[in-house]
């Protein structure tokens, strides 16, 4: 009877669940009333929308893992705009007047053992001087010379100086500035100059003239390059970048030419990428000697790093307080390892795209400079002819094109809320079902539960009905008769054993 009690119930729980869920169809598949081959068409509905429905939503999900990103771009108009800093080095690295008679014995292997951003980095060979009809043993001579040069003291005393005779006019939106207005830094260009390099100046004017504006006279006569080692290039590297930015003039600068005025128009972009799993971007990263993190400073450090290691000293160039390279070093070890780093053959530079940065494109025309018309002019003005001026005069603008910048942003193409939408959307299209009908199948789960534990409770334990009805006398030696085994005890009795008799006990 109990176990008929059970069945029922747990019959009532399933008519219960399918009369009154919200899923779509369900009733009508359990509904006793309708004949069977429309409980059966119902059935085949509900399982071709359930199969509909689990087919979108693993599309859906699939969408989701692959952690695709959409690429939006727009433009931002702002007035007034963060002008970027602006570095320019001469081709010349070394002034051929500064250069003392040691010095200039050795130049040509310094320009050889001078480390470029991207260069092609050779085995060093003898015959690689032979050009100049020389026996000199470039190993030998710096091995007895290491103690002697110091590669900093030599590139600020004998390189490029930006002073009153060099920067002939300067002006920054019509007010004149000065050399001290410009920061040093060294390249492999050797010393090179940065105009808002740790000032914060506005523009709030685009065009030629209303931002830099430099007048440079690169002195030919001092150049002291090689053809067959050095740069055989007249003129400027100039390089527009964020101010946290290292310069890496070989890799990104732009080559100004004397004897003309060049416009270098300049258009602002920012990038705002994202971090894994959708973008490759690292928030944590951090360097030691640039902040915040830029991609040039990370490679930068990163061979520094590898130098560091297996040399004991660094380029000149380089950033942090070790001791710098001899020529000798730089020859036969720094050049290795960066060789071997480019290459890919020792190592690697694990430096990904920052998160958030600044990138200057520019674009640059250009005019003859002077023209005939203004040389006598230019001539009363500078004390230099024509012919001087057209081979040593670089005159450069460096301005906004328009008081704009363009913004490129990284968004996920679908959002763990988007995912949850469109789940939810195919559940209700095709089932009509919601987060709370997820709710109505776990409570008709928990219920079935307990209704299956309890009836398996009873098949184990036999009830006090039957425990109560089994109760029987015992035969003995002194009573034939049995004692009816019917008789119920009141909760005031108690059975005792005596002699295998069953004994009704009043209570005392």
């Amino acid at each position: 009877m109990e176990e008929t009690r059970d069945k029922s119930k747990q019959g009532t729980l399933e008519r219960e669940f399918i009369t009154n869920t919200t899923f779509h169809g369900i009733n009508r598949i359990g509904d006793p009333d309708k004949p069977t081959w429309l409980r059966l068409l119902w059935t085949l509905a509900v399982l071709a929308c359930s199969g509909t429905c689990l087919w979108q939503i693993s599309l859906r999900c699939m969408e989701y893992f692959d952690y695709n990103i959409n690429t939006k771009i727009s433009v931002v108009y702002q007035s007034p705009l963060a002008f970027p800093a602006v570095t320019f080095c001469n081709f010349n690295r070394y002034r051929l007047s500064q250069i003392t008679e040691t010095d200039e014995k050795f130049l040509m292997y310094i320009n050889y053992a001078q480390d470029y951003d991207y260069g092609s980095y050779t085995d060093l060979h003898m015959e690689s001087f032979s050009w100049y009809g020389t026996n000199f043993d470039y190993y030998e001579t710096f091995s007895d010379f290491t103690g002697t040069f110091n590669y900093t003291e030599f590139t600020l005393r004998a390189g490029f100086q930006l002073d009153s005779e060099t920067l002939l006019d300067c002006q920054w939106r019509g007010r004149k500035c000065y050399p001290s207005n410009f920061t040093h830094v060294f390249t492999s260009y050797g010393n090179c100059y940065t105009f808002n390099g740790d000032t914060h100046l506005l523009n709030d004017q685009p065009g030629a003239g209303s931002g830099l504006k430099l007048l440079i006279d690169i002195q030919q006569f001092e150049y002291a390059e090689s053809l067959m080692n050095g740069n055989p290039e007249a003129g400027l590297k100039i390089l527009v970048h964020d101010q946290s930015d290292p310069p890496l003039m070989d890799y990104f600068g732009i080559a100004l030419p004397p004897g003309f005025h060049s416009f270098v128009g300049v258009r602002k972009i920012e990038f705002d990428n994202l971090p894994p799993p959708h973008g490759r971007c690292n928030r944590s990263k951090i360097l030691n000697y640039y902040q915040p993190y830029t991609l040039s400073g990370c490679f930068l450090e990163c061979r520094l790093k590898y130098i560091i290691q297996s040399c004991h000293c660094k380029p000149v160039r380089y950033p942090g307080n070790f001791p710098v390279c001899s020529p000798y070093v730089r020859a036969t070890c720094v050049s290795q390892v960066l060789r071997d780093l480019i290459s890919g053959s020792n190592g690697s530079c694990d430096c990904t795209v920052p998160c958030h940065y600044e990138e200057f494109q520019t674009s640059v025309s250009y005019a003859t400079y002077p023209s005939r018309s203004v040389a006598a002019d230019t001539l009363s003005k500078y004390g230099f002819d024509d012919e001087y001026q057209r081979e040593n005069f670089v005159l450069v603008d460096v301005y906004y094109e328009e008081l704009n910048f363009q913004l490129v942003n990284e968004t996920e193409a679908m959002t763990l809320s988007s995912l949850i939408s469109d789940v939810g959307g195919n559940l209700g299209l095709f089932l009509g079902a919601s987060l709370l009908t997820i709710g109505e199948v776990i409570d008709y789960i928990i219920y079935k539960l307990k209704s299956l534990c309890r009836s398996e409770r009873n098949h184990r334990q036999p009830s006090n009905t039957q425990h109560q009805s089994s109760i029987s006398k015992r035969p003995s030696s002194g009573r034939s008769n049995a004692i009816d085994d019917s008789i119920e005890l009141g909760p005031r009795f108690y059975v005792g054993r005596q002699n295998s008799d069953v004994m009704y006990v009043k209570p005392r």
